[in-house]
């Protein structure tokens, strides 16, 4: 058996040792470093939650304003006595401006005072006029042979118990009382006014200035 030099083993061992110490790190396990937060992308933003995703797709909307409720009043059938044609006071506002609408009866001589101001007014005025019998114990045929007699030209109709009952509620028992010359104004754009009962008569001036009429 050969005996190998010392001094050749000596070499060797250094040599292996170099080789060791200068491993390549590959070969190393490194430890792991912390990998950056990648940005966010679109196909992130799609995976949002359901309220995330609403949230972000909502296009703003405006106010909704509540639709305003019509005025009953002005969808009460009413009959001409003279001539027979339904109308509502809320048509005539619209088709013709301002309604002169005044609560009357037949015996009254303080709304007979009252019309022929009315009529006066119309001679320059705008504006459509309903005589309304609240006199429940009066004919049709006798507010009509009336509304002749007298030269008065507009409609003249009939109250029954029920928009009797419903006047009272709204107005008071005044406008119910024709000597207190109720008059109540319909505007062209559906509201309800009634002028102060218990004044009295009122002039055609007066009438034009407070319809806009004149």
């Amino acid at each position: 058996m050969n005996r190998t030099p010392l001094g050749i083993l000596v070499a060797l061992i250094t040599v292996l040792g170099g080789c060791a110490a200068g491993e390549p790190a590959s070969s190393q396990v490194a430890s792991p470093e912390a990998s950056p937060t990648p940005e966010p992308t679109m196909a992130a933003t799609a995976d949002a939650s359901p309220s995330e995703a609403a949230t972000a797709d909502a296009e703003p909307t405006g106010t909704t304003e509540p639709t305003p409720v019509p005025d009953p009043l002005l969808a009460v059938e009413l009959t001409d006595v003279r001539s027979g044609e339904t109308f509502t006071l809320g048509a005539l506002a619209a088709e013709h401006g301002p309604v002169l609408l005044e609560p009357m009866a037949v015996w009254c001589t303080s709304c007979r005072a009252q019309q022929h101001e009315v009529l006066r007014a119309h001679e320059t005025g705008s504006f459509t006029s309903v005589s309304l019998d609240v006199e429940l114990s009066e004919l049709p045929e006798d507010l009509a042979a009336y509304a002749d007699r007298e030269g008065f030209t507009w409609y003249f109709a009939m109250a029954d118990a029920e928009l009797y009952r419903a006047l009272q509620e709204r107005f008071d028992r005044a406008v119910t009382h024709p000597p207190s010359t109720p008059l109540i104004i319909i505007g062209s754009d559906g509201t309800v006014r009634p002028l102060e009962f218990g004044r009295g008569v009122r002039s055609a001036e007066v009438l034009l200035d407070e319809l806009g009429a004149g």
